[in-house]
């Protein structure tokens, strides 16, 4: 028979998780390129003197007189574009921009009294200008001093990546007391995956941390061997190793390793895994392109407070940790990455990300993959979280898609757990369910929330959703701390897995 074990909860974060951190949203994203366009720099009036003077360098000097980022990154022909219309949305902006270069198109403008024509090529600069703004943007928006995040602000977020990693290493010891076999999928796979519809890694880079530090003090299993927690990307990326100034290459983890590591015959050690997926690409990553490969970076060393897992920026003050490795990346700087497999130098342009548009997209092969992957999780799932991801109108490919992975489940048995945020809402309740959930979609003024609601519960029975409306980081905090109790009532609720936690796997 073949192993049909998947990860029983899975989480689907969006950038509400985050929103507590500062990142900006879509929503407010294309409203600040507006300001930047008009010269509005009000939006960086908190933040420090060395980063505000940074960003207003990158984008008052160095992308409009630098000859070389100037092209690349062509600020002038995206404020250009904007000035035709001020209230374009970013899902319109990118649908136009990715139509007018698919068919080879440019843009005929008039602003200021005069018509002005940019050709396809500087069009194409355009978009890869917006997309580095938006980087950049995200960037400085978790930065509270020069290089590193808010301590603060990334706990709870910190506090929840070591709750995880407990209990995968409670489960691990529960697993192997029920007899699961060690290379098999019953025993190494996480019963919780991720998957990020967010561009930013903090999340990610908060569980690595976490692992890491359970890594390097393992619980042993009863024949003496280490525990050890990693995760799974959904595809083959490759990085270079950390705390080392070498260029080698370093891979991710994955179930091969899984299998051949827990092999019985050559005992060493015992790994688990667990799925965190980003199907839209995560800011730091490349495309190779002369070879092809998928590579990302982590920066140099384990401080998870420190932004290098942004990667690297086209302006090192707004990444001052960052340390070049090669001579090839020394040499060029503005973002450079060298690809570990041929020596080709990559840029923050051969960032494989996937932006809202109608446009018809070029298949990205990884990204792809993972997109294969996140179907696999969705339909095998037992319990959906939507945890800060609203399902949004100009997502519509991706409700179709989780509607079309889900089709073929038992809706009356699949469960959904909505975390979301309404400062407004004063009851006490933990969770809405039933009447209650109904009597607020009805009454609420709150109209993102309420359309969030609705989404979900036009793919899942309302009779098999909760809804919690503290948010993330609150949902899963008590007085001020990350409580292990409510991350177990996040992930496992009792009323959807009768057992509790640790799960058993039938």
């Amino acid at each position: 028979m073949p192993e049909k074990y998947w990860p029983e909860t899975v989480i689907l974060w969006g950038a509400g998780a985050t929103k507590s951190l500062g990142l900006y949203a879509t929503k407010e994203l294309i409203q600040l390129v507006i300001k930047i366009n008009n010269n509005d720099f009000s939006f960086l009036e908190n933040k420090d003197e060395k980063l505000k003077k940074a960003f207003k360098k990158l984008v008052t000097e160095d992308l409009i007189k630098d000859p070389r980022l100037s092209k690349i990154y062509d600020l002038k022909a995206l404020e250009t574009i904007l000035k035709t219309n001020t209230k374009l949305n970013m899902h319109e902006l990118f649908t136009m921009l990715d139509q007018l270069i698919d068919n080879d198109m440019g843009f005929n403008a008039f602003c200021n009294g005069k018509t002005e024509f940019l050709r396809v090529d500087r069009i194409k600069a355009a978009k890869r200008c917006l997309i580095l703004l938006i980087e950049e943007l995200e960037r400085i928006s978790v930065q509270k001093s020069p290089g590193y995040m808010d301590e603060l602000s990334v706990s709870s977020y910190y506090e929840f990546s070591k709750v995880l990693t407990e209990l995968m290493r409670e489960e691990a010891l529960f697993f192997e007391k029920r007899g699961y076999k060690r290379d098999a999928r019953r025993f190494y796979l996480y019963s919780y995956a991720i998957i990020s519809f967010n561009w930013d890694p903090i999340l990610l880079w908060n569980i690595f941390n976490a692992h890491k530090e359970e890594n390097d003090n393992p619980v042993h299993l009863t024949d003496g061997l280490k525990l050890r927690l990693f995760d799974d990307f959904g595809s083959k990326i490759t990085s270079t190793e950390m705390d080392s100034s070498e260029s080698e290459i370093w891979y991710t983890a994955d179930e091969s390793q899984c299998k051949r590591v827990n092999d019985y015959k050559y005992p060493s050690r015992i790994v688990r895994i667990g799925k965190i997926l980003f199907p839209h690409g995560v800011f730091g990553s490349r495309i190779c392109p002369e070879c092809g490969k998928y590579i990302t970076t982590f920066g140099n060393r384990w401080d998870r407070l420190s932004t290098e897992v942004f990667g690297p920026s086209v302006c090192e003050e707004l990444q001052i940790n960052w340390k070049y490795k090669t001579k090839k990346e020394a040499k060029y700087k503005r973002g450079a990455i060298e690809c570990p497999y041929c020596g080709q130098v990559t840029y923050p342009y051969d960032m494989p990300l996937i932006m809202q548009t109608l446009a018809k997209k070029r298949s990205i092969p990884p990204l792809e993959e993972i997109k294969t992957e996140m179907g696999l999780l969705m339909k095998n799932a037992k319990h959906i979280i939507f945890a800060g991801y609203s399902l949004p109108l100009d997502d519509i490919m991706v409700k179709t898609f989780f509607m079309s992975s889900i089709s073929g489940n038992d809706r009356s048995k699949l469960k959904c757990t909505v975390v979301n945020f309404d400062e407004n809402y004063r009851g006490n309740e933990d969770w809405l369910r039933g009447e209650e959930l109904n009597r607020y979609v009805k009454e609420s003024g709150n109209s993102q929330v309420v359309e969030c609601i609705e989404n979900v519960c036009d793919i899942f029975n309302i009779q098999n959703v909760r809804v919690s409306l503290k948010g993330v980081p609150d949902v899963f905090m008590e007085h001020g701390r990350c409580k292990k109790e409510k991350v177990i009532d996040l992930l496992y609720p009792k009323e959807y897995f009768k057992e509790g936690f640790p799960l058993i796997r039938n």
